[in-house]
Order: structure tokens, then C-alpha cells, then sequence
């Protein structure tokens, strides 16, 4: 739920070129399909070549790697599209809409202008032999290794034994299984004596893995489920994996002439050097996406950076397809036809109050603010999302959000206070992403709320200054919430963060003017928590009616 302000607005132009990063499965998808829409595009390999080569994702010579040659063949004859191999990107700067990016190559360094940026760099992958207290080579393998073997020479597999290990090193992870279950369809076919697999957890839940499961062990692939690793000893060339069942209370044991180990699936090595020269957020395991609602499937904290495939999550091929589609579409929505009409005051800095102390640059979670040549801030209006929390944090109150400036904010927080009647007055400050529509879920349900309850929206509980919590005691509050988004909800990532920060200063500043700190309380809630809503403003109004009036009426 966004602020409908009625506001000048103004065109600008826009590059409509698109960087993507990476040349594997998902780099090259995405650059197929955001060439679709009409846009040029520049993708950049570190490796020698696009497609499937040794620094792409591993490939089993099963599907993924048909596909990703014909991919990258398609690729070479599309127009508006420039392959840069042994390339990478050594830094950017700008906007959505206006990136200048330097990207390195072995003879010089190459500028170019863009309006959009991709990630779709891929994973890597780590044998865990050291999990299982094993060693490497013959007849121990990892999968990757295995899965080369497989595209080399699958008759050297014929009339052996394979046994694979998986899900006790690591968690589950349904990647793994469905290269397992290619490569077991790939020895079925070649004519192995056996196959068996030990796992501690059988992830099956993405699309079509339950099928390649049951397809594997009706061709005679047999499948242990276990609670603990297996004992593994390696004599000569040969395996023996056993393991205690208590059904039939005995000691179940094989021999395999090639054993593989599960490998762990990682985020590739240029992720943090990238989410550096980008400022993009890092996510869990070091990921190039915050687990933040707000960024799926494709987005970043930063407009006009996408994520795709692997830099993003660890997922299978129909997902990384997925990824480059929406991408496709998101670029679309930002680049546009290269003209874009934007708001004229979405962010206004007064230059005369700015003393260029940084701290606006420093604190925009969007990467929206840019300095021009001549010392003077600048915050663009396509990147910019209108949170706010510059315009709070900046300490000479030097920036004002269309619709929401220092002026407007004082005359709603008057107006609001203006006909409470007698009852309790509480100033419920709202962030319009989250606490707003579950305040309007909590009328339209006709929950019982406080007569005194009065609701005052805001871009986001970072754009709540001090002085507005002031300002609302001082004009007749007798309590004040402050409802924001909960950890890792927050559309602009921190603004939650900025807002405890804050109603902590002003409980202080309040009880040193003689009022309770109770009077003022922080809350987090989703969109659809209605029922929360009305617990917090009602605990509120009963906390007020203990309390009495406030000493500044």
C-alpha cells in the first residue's frame, strides 16, 4: 500500500542497456530473454567461454548441459547482444536508469552505460569426503566428479557397483537428490550391476523429483533411509558401506567399486566482491539477496540490480529459468521504452542547509544518493523509493519527502488531535506498508478500537523523526505507538531498525520532561495482523487510563 500524493511530475530519459553478470545456465537465460524485450544487452564471463565450460555450474551430461549449449549457440546469434569472456566487473557507479560500469578485461578496461545490472553468477560446489572421514580419488568420487565420468565415458561404468552418501554432512538439500537421481538414471542406463543410496533426509520437494525418485528405483535403484552415516571403509579399489537394520537385526552391508559423496552447493566466489562494488545487501550463506519479503523473487535493496539463479539461491534448473523470465519482466518495468515520468519532489534536498556531512549517502538503503562534480548531493527519483529515512537522519533537516514533508507531517499530527473529545488521545504513527492496512483490516473487521485512536500514515517507520513523537505529546497525546515493520519486513530493510532507534531517544528525552516512558511504545506487525493492531492500541489505552492524562495537557 502506497501514498496517493498529487504531485508534478516530469520525464527523463533513461539508458536502456542491461549488464549481466555471468555466463552459466541462468546469465545466459537471462540475457535471452531480456534481449526478448528489445533492450541490448552486455554479459560477462570470467571464464574463457560462455556455455558449458569448467567455470560454468557443473555439468551432469544429462539435460542441463544440452540445454545450456543450445542456449549459448541461440546466444551467439542474437542480435543486440555483446559476450565479454575473461571478463569481470571491477566497479560501477550511478543509478537505476544511469550505471556507469568499468568491466576488466586482459588488455584494458571498457566503460559502459546501463540501466539495469543482473547477477546471475552460478554456484560452487565442495566435496564433503573430510564429513565422512574419507580421502579423495579412486574409489571414492565426488559428484561432480562422477557427473564427468558419466559425460566422458559412460560404458567405464558398466557391471559396477555405485553407492552414493548424502543428507548426514549437510541439511537436505533437493538440488543434491536431483543430481543423485540424474546420475542414477545415467548408470541404469550404462549398464551398472547395482545402485544404492544412503540419505538422511529424502528432499524431494521441488518440481518433478518425486517422479525421477520413483523412476530410479523402479529401474532397480535401492534406497536406504537412514538416522546416522553409515560406516564407510575403503579396502583397495573398493568400498564396503553398512549399516545396523533393526528389523531384520542384522548388519546390512555392500560393496561398492565406486563410492559418491554429496558435495555442498556454495555461492560462487565473486558474490562479496560484487555486493561490495554494488552495494547490494548479502543474505544468508553469503547470497546476493536479503531474506526480505519485499525482494522476491528477482530484486535487491537497489532499483535497477537484479539477482538471478544461484548469486540469489541455490535452486534447480526450472527455477533458475523462472528467475530469468522475471527478470525479463523487471527490467521491463524499469527501463521502460528508455523515458520514465517520476515524481518532481519524491525527495528535494535544500542545498543551502546541506553541509555535505555524508550522512544521507551513507544511510539510504537503496543506494539512491550521488554526489555531481560540483560538491552537490543528488537523489535520484527513479532510484529513490520515498522511505525517507535520509530526510530524518539528515541532521540539518536539509531533505523533504513529497507528501510527507516536516511541515505536512506537523499540520496532520494538529489536525489529528484537534477532536479526541475527552477520551485517552493515542497517536498511532503508521508505516503504510505494514501497520496502516492492518489498522484498516482491524475498522473494516469493526474490531473494537479506542475512540482516542488516531492514525497517522508514514512512508516508513524510518521516515518517524524524533521531533514527530515530540510534537504529538506536545499537541495533546496522551500516548504514542510507533508500528513498523517486523525484522526482515522492512521494504527499505532498515527502517525499523531507525525507528526503535529512535522511540529509545525519545522515551528518554519524555521521562526527563516528567512523563512516563510507558506513554510511548514501538511495535512491529504485518500487513495482515489486524487482530494484532487492536491488542497493541488497546493495551495502549488501558496502560493510559492507568497513567491518567498527561502532565502536558
Amino acid at each position: 500500500m502506497t501514498a496517493k500524493l498529487d504531485t508534478a511530475m516530469e520525464q527523463i530519459d533513461i539508458a536502456t542497456g542491461v549488464l549481466v553478470v555471468g555466463g552459466g545456465m541462468t546469465g545466459v537465460a537471462t540475457a535471452l530473454e531480456v534481449a526478448r524485450q528489445g533492450y541490448p544487452v552486455t554479459l560477462i564471463e570470467t571464464g574463457a567461454q560462455v556455455g558449458p565450460s569448467a567455470e560454468s555450474r557443473p555439468a551432469t551430461g544429462l539435460p542441463e548441459a544440452r540445454l545450456l549449449s543450445d542456449m549459448a549457440a541461440r546466444l551467439a546469434q542474437t542480435d543486440g547482444v555483446e559476450v565479454l569472456t575473461g571478463a569481470r566487473l571491477d566497479a560501477a557507479a550511478g543509478v537505476a536508469g544511469d550505471f556507469k560500469v568499468w568491466l576488466g578485461t586482459a588488455e584494458d578496461v571498457l566503460e559502459r552505460r546501463v540501466g539495469a545490472i543482473v547477477v546471475a553468477t552460478e554456484f560452487t560446489t565442495t566435496p564433503l569426503n573430510t564429513n565422512y572421514n574419507l580421502g579423495a580419488g579412486d574409489p571414492v568420487l565426488g559428484q561432480s566428479e562422477l557427473e564427468n565420468r558419466l559425460a566422458e565415458n559412460p560404458g567405464a561404468f558398466a557391471d559396477k557397483t555405485v553407492a552414493f552418501v548424502a543428507g548426514f554432512a549437510q541439511s537436505g538439500n533437493p538440488l543434491v537428490m536431483q543430481r543423485i537421481f540424474h546420475s542414477v538414471k545415467a548408470l541404469q542406463q550404462a549398464g551398472a550391476a547395482g545402485v544404492y543410496v544412503y540419505v538422511g533426509d529424502l528432499k524431494v520437494a521441488d518440481d518433478g523429483l518425486e517422479r525421477e525418485y520413483r523412476a530410479g528405483r523402479d529401474g532397480g535403484a535401492i534406497y536406504f533411509k537412514l538416522r546416522e552415516a553409515p560406516t564407510i571403509t575403503v579396502s583397495g579399489p573398493q568400498a564396503v558401506i553398512g549399516f545396523h537394520d533393526p528389523v531384520v537385526r542384522q548388519q546390512i552391508e555392500v560393496v561398492a567399486d565406486c563410492l559418491v559423496v554429496e558435495e555442498a552447493l556454495q555461492v560462487g566466489p565473486q558474490c562479496a566482491d560484487l555486493a561490495a562494488i554494488l552495494r547490494i545487501d548479502i543474505g544468508p550463506q553469503g547470497f546476493l539477496q536479503s531474506d526480505n519479503i519485499y525482494r522476491f523473487p528477482v530484486a535487491t535493496n537497489r532499483e535497477g540490480i537484479f539477482v538471478a539463479g544461484a548469486s540469489r539461491e541455490v535452486r534447480s534448473l526450472p527455477w533458475a529459468l523462472a528467475d530469468a523470465r522475471n527478470v525479463a519482466l523487471r527490467v521491463a518495468e524499469v527501463l521502460g521504452d528508455g523515458k520514465r515520468l517520476v515524481p518532481r519532489d519524491k525527495a528535494v534536498v535544500d542545498i543551502g542547509k546541506c553541509t555535505f556531512c555524508l550522512t544521507c549517502y551513507r544511510c539510504c538503503p537503496h543506494g539512491a544518493i550521488y554526489w555531481l562534480a560540483e560538491n552537490k548531493p543528488v537523489i535520484s527519483p527513479v532510484a529513490c523509493q520515498g522511505c525517507g529515512i535520509c530526510a530524518s537522519e539528515c541532521p540539518m533537516d536539509a531533505i523533504q519527502i513529497g507528501g510527507f514533508t516536516d511541515e505536512e507531517m506537523r499540520s496532520r499530527i494538529g489536525a489529528k488531535l484537534a477532536d479526541v473529545n475527552g477520551e485517552p488521545s493515542i497517536v498511532a504513527f503508521c508505516c503504510q506498508n505494514s501497520a496502516l492496512p492492518a489498522g484498516e483490516m482491524a475498522a473494516a473487521f469493526k474490531m473494537n478500537l479506542p475512540a482516542g485512536l488516531r492514525t497517522i500514515q508514514v512512508p516508513c517507520a524510518g521516515k518517524i523523526d524524533l521531533q514527530y513523537i515530540l510534537d504529538a505529546f506536545v499537541s495533546g497525546a496522551d500516548g504514542v505507538v510507533v508500528m513498523a515493520c517486523h525484522p526482515g519486513n522492512c521494504k527499505s530493510e532498515r527502517g525499523n531498525t531507525y525507528a526503535g532507534w529512535r522511540v529509545e531517544d525519545a522515551q528518554r528525552l519524555i521521562s526527563g520532561a516528567g512523563l512516563e516512558p510507558e506513554r510511548l511504545r514501538f511495535a512491529t506487525l504485518a500487513a495482515n495482523m489486524g487482530t494484532d493492531f487492536q491488542a497493541i492500541v488497546v493495551d495502549m489505552d488501558q496502560k493510559i487510563r492507568e497513567l491518567g492524562k498527561s502532565r502536558l495537557h
